[in-house]
């Protein structure tokens, strides 16, 4: 009897748990608005995990170029989202929400680091628990081999076979430091999204990214619907843009 008392007040708890910080928010009364910004990290080590080089030379600047494309159709799609809910970006709301591109066609090279060291220090931690610094050094060894081989080979093989992306999304009340909520997104592959295109297109590497960061949008929109009476949508997807076309003015 005494557990199936407890029992409502234990799933009380974890439906408050799980309960979205959004949920709390409140939007401006008539048409809601937000102030977007959409930010980009220059992480890019080959031009052919960007874009299909087509000839073109692989520097920073034309990787940076590439990038900053992928950048400004995903917040060209951002905004054309926005106008079909009929939610307003005004630079002057209350609520900002604060988007970064901090991946983009390839695993980056700080996360290999950790990777590959994160695996030796349990090495030499192990050897050293043990009192035995050679089994400290000879695991260390082996473990720098191991991952090594696991997150270069890895990473390869990720950028050449999927169309990774990851966005970090904040939202931030003006004059205030702390977010009110923060996600990352994260997506290998976007399947559904890319099955919209013409075969022929489905192969061009622009196309895969624009796709993996549409489909990181359409996560960020339903998770932002938790916040009361923000604006749904019933429209169809829209193809995805041909380039990084102006966004219209909101």
């Amino acid at each position: 009897m005494r557990l199936c008392a407890l029992l409502p007040a234990a799933l009380a708890l974890a439906g408050l748990a799980c309960r979205s910080p959004l949920a709390d928010l409140k939007l401006e009364h008539g048409a809601p608005s937000l102030n977007l910004a959409v930010r980009l990290e220059d992480h890019s080590r080959k031009l052919a995990r960007i874009k299909d080089p087509e000839g073109e030379a692989d520097t920073p600047a034309a990787r940076r170029a590439a990038l900053e494309s992928q950048r400004a159709a995903f917040e060209a799609e951002l905004r054309a989202e926005a106008a079909s809910r009929g939610l307003r970006l005004d630079p002057a709301a209350d609520l900002r929400l604060d988007l970064t591109i901090t991946s983009l066609g390839e695993v980056r090279a700080k996360y290999i680091a950790w990777g590959i060291l994160s695996g030796v220090g349990w090495g030499v931690g192990v050897g050293l628990l043990a009192h035995d610094p050679r089994l400290a050094v000879g695991l260390g060894l082996y473990e720098l081999l191991e991952e090594s081989a696991f997150w270069i080979g890895g990473s390869i093989l990720v950028g050449r076979w999927s169309s990774p992306a990851v966005v970090e999304a904040r939202l931030v009340r003006a004059n205030m430091e702390k977010p009110l909520w923060q996600e990352t997104y994260y997506v290998l592959w976007a399947r559904r999204e890319l099955a919209a295109l013409p075969p022929t297109e489905q192969s061009r590497r622009e196309r895969q990214l624009q796709a993996s960061l549409r489909k990181v949008m359409g996560k960020l929109f339903r998770d932002l619907e938790a916040i009361p009476e923000f604006p749904r949508t019933a429209a169809l997807p829209r193809p995805l843009p041909e380039g990084p076309a102006g966004a219209p003015s909101l």
